[in-house]
């Protein structure tokens, strides 16, 4: 029996030690700034440096000759509002954002509403 109680003390200090790390690595990762991801593929965002990259843009509410979505492809960053003939070659503007789509593409959202 006193060899369970001499143990006793360093397996609690081990414990402790373990949920102290664990709650200062959770806090840690909650509080640092997160680093902006860059995706592969088609739809890549701007890379850090600050080079501009191709992105294509579904444009929203609107479908071409074949029945799908037109497309837009720019090097422009999000929040750009662009110009758009859709409606019987009526202008259209619509706002990139960096909403990412499940086809890769990204969103762009229609500004006029018709």
């Amino acid at each position: 029996m006193s060899l369970l109680t001499d143990a006793l003390p360093g397996l609690l200090s081990a414990t402790g030690a373990a949920g102290v790390i664990a709650l200062a690595s959770a806090a840690r990762r909650r509080l640092l700034p997160r680093r902006p991801r860059i995706t592969q593929g088609a739809g890549t965002g701007a890379a850090l440096n600050g080079t501009r990259i191709l992105r294509r843009y579904t444009l929203l509410r609107t479908v071409g000759p074949d029945g799908a979505p037109d497309h837009y492809e720019t090097t422009r960053p999000p929040g750009t509002v662009i110009t758009h003939r859709v409606v019987g070659g009526h202008p259209q503007r619509f706002e990139l954002t960096d909403v990412p789509l499940g086809d890769g593409t990204f969103a762009a959202e229609p500004l006029d509403h018709l």
